[in-house]
């Protein structure tokens, strides 16, 4: 099954009787109680403050529970999707994993290592799914690139640069280091799964820049001050390509796009629908013909489509995509990243 055909088929094959609790009632969780809806699932969410949880519960027209712990507690859901701030992930995950749920984390999965090994443990032991939510592997422009890649279509890959940028306003507590915000956290660890997704796990990490561009900022009606760094740049090695990734949280407009050069051509595509993903051919291969043969793929929910991916996964009982393992990895990366000091000096 591709993955273009997972949100089309969920409720086809069955998916209709899995029940999911949604734990985090904020702009995230929004858009997955929408999702899972669509899918066929049934849903239930809760929160700290009761009052969100009724909130998002009317406008989707679901139920909810009075806190955390009774949805935790219910033993008739399948699943915990957990949806809080950062810093909590972890705590929620076990305690899931505790209670004997199936489990997908919106990302990253955790803050450390250290937490990444204890839910590996905790997963181990439990025998249930858990899936962290880096959803734009499930962007056609990215499953696209994959396959040129596999293909050998540019050749053998040398050099490449992922870059993700974008305000990330809404909410303070990702501008806060306590809540686990932050541009490496919010931001990079897209790109690194990415990286990790198309080429590989990285062999060499090297922290070139890691600032706070703007000290304060304006979230909604309240002006906030920033203890979190919100531009990062780091390089990269993988086997043989030398990677630059750099993620930030100060970009006016959203953005995103991945540039990848090989010995018989280039390789460019972003998530953006307005941007064309662009294979450029030294010589012709396949269906790509000399030059630059471009592509354009219209906006997808990608929401559907990786808990589509998810509720799948459930239904087959097959080890999803973005499991612990690859957050394992993608956390050593990250903490190299996070604490190490910029080459040259800050």
């Amino acid at each position: 099954m591709t993955l273009e055909t997972h949100a089309t088929t969920a409720a086809q094959n069955g998916q209709a009787t899995a029940r999911v609790g949604v734990i985090g009632c904020g702009r995230i969780a929004e858009r997955h109680v929408d999702a899972y809806r669509k899918l066929g699932a049934t849903v239930v969410v809760a929160d700290q403050d009761p009052a969100a949880a009724q909130r998002l519960a009317e406008a989707q027209r679901v139920a909810w529970r009075s806190s955390p712990d009774d949805l935790l507690d219910d033993p008739e859901l399948d699943a915990i999707d957990v949806c809080v701030p950062t810093a909590a992930h972890a705590s929620v995950v076990l305690a899931a994993l505790e209670r004997g749920k199936h489990v997908f984390c919106e990302k990253p999965l955790c803050r450390t290592y250290e937490e990444a090994e204890a839910i590996a443990a905790a997963q181990r032991e439990s025998g249930r799914l858990v899936m962290v939510g880096y959803l734009y592997r499930f962007h056609p422009a990215f499953q696209f690139a994959k396959q040129v890649l596999e293909d050998g279509i540019i050749g053998r890959p040398y050099f490449a640069i992922f870059r993700l940028g974008g305000r990330g306003s809404h909410r303070a507590w990702k501008h806060t280091t306590e809540s686990g915000g932050g541009a490496t956290l919010e931001m990079m660890v897209h790109n690194l799964d990415l990286i990790q997704w198309l080429l590989g796990c990285p062999d060499e990490v090297d922290l070139l820049r890691r600032s706070t561009l703007l000290p304060e900022r304006q979230i909604g009606s309240e002006r906030v001050r920033v203890n979190a760094e919100d531009y990062v740049l780091a390089r990269l090695r993988v086997g043989d390509v030398e990677v630059v990734c750099e993620s930030d949280l100060v970009t006016p407009s959203y953005m995103n796009y991945v540039e990848i050069q090989g010995d018989n051509g280039s390789l460019f595509t972003s998530i953006l629908h307005y941007l064309p993903t662009i294979v450029y051919c030294k010589e012709p291969r396949g269906v790509f013909n000399l030059g630059n043969n471009t592509q354009q793929f219209p906006p997808v929910n990608l929401f559907e489509r990786e808990l589509g991916h998810f509720l799948e996964a459930l239904r087959s009982d097959r080890t999803p995509m973005n499991g612990v393992s690859e957050s394992l990895q993608l956390m050593a990366v990250i903490e190299r990243i996070r604490e190490g000091s910029p080459v040259g000096g800050n």
